[in-house]
């Protein structure tokens, strides 16, 4: 049997400068308020945010929110 938490998350590439800028926002008070503490999370909220906005998002039971 795998690990349970290496099943749930797939890597996916940035380009440098965009992960340093989610670097920086994970360090702020925004990203602390919204209860954001990895770059992972940061990204999968905006990943959401965007196929929302394209009417394609439907939470798989398994994903996690946060």
């Amino acid at each position: 049997m795998g690990d349970t938490n290496t099943e749930k998350w797939k890597t996916v590439k940035l380009p440098k400068g965009l992960s340093e800028r989610v670097d920086e926002f994970v360090k702020s008070q925004e990203a602390y308020h919204q209860g954001w503490t990895s770059n992972s999370q940061v990204v999968a909220h905006a990943i959401r945010q965007f196929l929302e906005s394209k009417g394609t998002w439907k939470t798989p039971e398994h994903e996690p929110i946060h």
